[in-house]
């Protein structure tokens, strides 16, 4: 049988990654990117060091309106240890454990060692890269597929999308890959920026920037319930840290689909200060004799930072020096309450610009779930952040490009005839 021609339309994490397997299996493999160099989210990612993998899956942690079984077999279809072999010995890129935080970066730090060595392994399998070439039109014909470029046509076989979506659109992202599959008429989840920080909707939060710790918050939307628990920290514009971006997908979607302007319901997020429970706090809250009782920013300041207890104090309409013997039960009430459920005032969020991912995009069933390969248009692909599913911050959103991405090339690149020929209709399974 004859290798396939193959053109991979984005060299991002999942785009190398395809490209490279895809080369893999014998195909002549084609990369196209519209950026001078490919890969501008891995140089951005982890605050330059890039984290690469997580140390644990956590695919119940994913967000996705599409069934679960699907999204838990595209994770799972590249187990983590042999990811971690694929950049340890394939791409001879040490990985460290930061204990902590339980993040796999490179030895060095260096997230451009990641890119870097991506592009070179793809190059290794002969995959010709095409940058500063966008995609101005795809069109599958009889079997095969028009690509106009503005490099000029090019003709492939299979053509593989890891475009991604639109999160951070000065790294390249414009979703052109999104308005492809929209056109193409997969059925798509409506996008939504994801892992971004909160816009603040108190002013008075604002004396509070720079303050950071660890915390629990809590939202609900309609009967959904999510919970994130890590980093926070007060900005001059609002709130963010690990915490708050994995959170941050509730201000960004409304049950009814509407914003909270246009009649829906506005999300409340309760945080909880520390690991203390309300009955810890009670205890230590707890009136004493006269003479005997501590002071109460004291006893709070043991376990928050001190200037977000004095505003917690503040706002529980209690005095600086009040010490548990003189506190009113309502005081002391009001200020458990804020010390374990207090609602975090939000206006907004910082959109696409500062998200680390795109919400929603083409719904998983709109794909095989072991191939990538599209239900509707045969020899096309679909990987990455385009697909309806994101992770938690941490080397997940990574570990699902290099899964995905990876399953598109070597199907992509296999010998032999796309599983599915072209129609205007979907298979059974994508009804």
């Amino acid at each position: 049988m004859s290798s396939p021609t193959v053109a991979v339309i984005g060299a991002g994490a999942a785009g190398l990654v395809a490209a490279a397997f895809a080369a893999t299996g014998g195909a002549r493999v084609t990369l196209i990117e519209r950026t001078k160099d490919g890969g501008r989210k891995i140089l951005i990612s982890g605050g330059g060091r890039c984290n690469v993998l997580p140390s644990v899956f956590a695919p119940d942690r994913f967000v996705a309106d599409s069934p679960a079984h699907l999204l838990r077999s595209m994770l799972r279809a590249w187990p983590l240890h042999e990811q971690r072999a694929f950049f340890e010995d394939d791409l001879r890129i040490p990985l460290a454990l930061e204990d902590e935080s339980g993040k796999l970066f490179p030895r060095s730090n260096k997230a451009r060692d990641v890119r870097d060595g991506l592009v070179e392994f793809a190059r290794s399998k002969n995959v010709e890269l095409s940058f500063d070439t966008t995609l101005m039109d795809l069109t599958p014909s009889a079997g095969s597929f028009a690509l106009e470029t503005s490099k000029g046509e090019l003709i492939a076989d299979r053509v593989i999308l890891a475009t991604g979506g639109l999160s951070v659109p000065a790294t390249g992202s414009d979703g052109t890959g999104l308005d492809i599959a929209r056109r193409l008429n997969h059925r798509m989840i409506d996008t939504y920026p994801a892992l971004t920080p909160l816009v603040g909707g108190d002013e008075g939060h604002s004396s509070l920037a720079g303050v950071s710790l660890n915390v629990r918050l809590r939202a609900k939307v309609g009967s959904r319930k999510t919970e994130a628990f890590g980093g926070f920290l007060f900005t001059h514009r609002g709130y963010s840290g690990p915490s708050v971006l994995d959170i941050s997908h509730v201000t960004s979607r409304l049950p009814s689909g509407a914003s909270a302007k246009e009649g829906g319901e506005h999300p409340i997020i309760r945080a909880q200060w520390s690991t203390r429970t309300a009955a810890e706090w009670a205890h230590a809250l707890a009136p004493r004799s006269p003479g005997e009782g501590g002071s109460v920013s004291a006893i709070v300041a043991r376990h928050i930072p001190a200037r977000l207890g004095d505003h917690l104090m503040r706002e529980a309409g209690i005095p600086a020096d009040r010490r548990t013997s003189s506190l009113k039960r309502s005081e002391r009430l009001a200020l458990i309450d804020a010390l374990t459920a207090y609602p975090l005032s939000w206006s907004g969020n910082e959109g696409y610009k500062k998200a680390e991912v795109t919400g929603g995009g083409v719904a998983l069933g709109e794909v095989d779930s072991k191939t990538l390969e599209s239900k509707r248009v045969a020899g096309l692909y679909l990987c990455g952040e385009m697909l309806d599913a994101f992770g938690p911050i941490g080397g997940h959103n990574f570990s699902w490009a290099w899964a995905t991405g990876r399953a598109a090339g070597i199907a992509a690149g296999a010998p032999g005839t796309p599983a599915r020929r072209a129609s205007g209709e979907p298979s059974e399974n994508a009804r």
